[in-house]
């Protein structure tokens, strides 16, 4: 029998048979199933063998994954403190970030990271600034019209108060997409908008610190007649994963039409040289300056 991850961590994971999805009741003939190890560590080196979405073959009768189907995408990100790959989310049409303007901090630079993994992995992705209700500085807005500037769709909603909530759902209509931000964005919160009935826990700000609690634990796939959400785990930060420092300028948009054109080719730091295409880019507007910064971070 072929299913469809919904959830798990470890050696136990959810799994929905195919037949059921978009019957309109999700959850409500889903597995608890385990793993053969030995069939998919083998090759692996990833943090974890199975994320939502994955395609895989389940023995009914003794609830064994026996094996994970092709995939045909994946985002992932590199977990620390785990040393290796973690995938998030498989076989997706869609990454959407979700940032907010305030409560906690907006994080250009996280958003860029997330762009950047979704762009190396060929995955169509968009902005979401939720708490759209509160004040957006005047740098943080000409961020994100840099995102749209390169097309990269951005939304501006609310999970408080319902604005911009029908402007995502149809932006989510027919695709499996991946929610990606950093803990106390309101993804949690979005999700309870866009799935009335899952309750999905949320939590607070830490005043203190002014981030977020993590109340997501693990990824998790929600279905709807529309449209399929796989909600990620908060993050306190986004490392790219298995993107060489020498190929970051090919997967940002804006930056990628002037490397290699520098007057000192590969040898140029894009910091202080004249004849750099990119500084030279960046002066004329063609490339939003913290972009530029944001680049040479992550090339270190």
């Amino acid at each position: 029998m072929e299913g469809i991850i919904v959830k798990g961590s470890k050696n136990l994971f959810t799994v929905k048979p195919v037949v059921q999805l978009f019957d309109g009741s999700a959850g409500a003939s889903c597995l608890e199933c385990r793993f053969k190890g030995k069939i998919l560590k083998d090759g692996e080196t990833a943090y974890n063998p199975l994320a939502p979405g994955d395609l895989v073959v389940v023995s009914p009768d003794s609830r064994l994954i026996e094996s994970r189907l092709p995939r045909r995408n994946k985002f992932s990100r590199w977990n620390e403190k785990g040393r290796s790959s973690q995938v998030l989310a498989a076989n997706i049409d869609l990454v959407v970030c979700v940032a907010s303007p305030a409560s906690p901090p907006f994080r250009p630079r996280f958003i860029d990271r997330v762009l950047l993994q979704a762009e190396a992995e060929n995955v169509p992705a968009a902005v979401v600034l939720n708490k759209s209700d509160l004040p957006l500085e005047a740098q943080a807005a000409a961020r994100l019209d840099s995102f749209e500037k390169i097309g990269i769709p951005v939304l501006r909603v609310s999970a408080k108060n319902g604005d911009g909530i029908s402007l995502l759902q149809d932006c989510l209509t027919g695709k499996t997409t991946l929610f990606v931000g950093q803990s106390g964005v309101g993804k949690s919160s979005l999700i309870n908008r866009l799935f009335p009935d899952c309750d999905s826990k949320t939590g607070v700000v830490n005043k203190k610190f002014d981030r977020g609690n993590h109340t997501t634990v693990m990824s998790v796939r929600y279905e709807h007649e529309r449209y399929v959400v796989i909600d990620s785990p908060g993050l306190r930060q986004f490392i790219p994963d298995g993107i060489a420092a020498e190929n970051i300028a090919i997967y940002m948009r804006d930056i990628s039409p002037f490397a290699g054109k520098c007057l000192f080719g590969a040898s140029c730091t894009h910091t202080v040289e004249k004849g750099c295409a990119i500084l030279d880019a960046v002066s004329k507007g063609l490339i939003h300056e913290d972009r530029c910064k944001s680049f040479l971070r992550m090339k270190g």
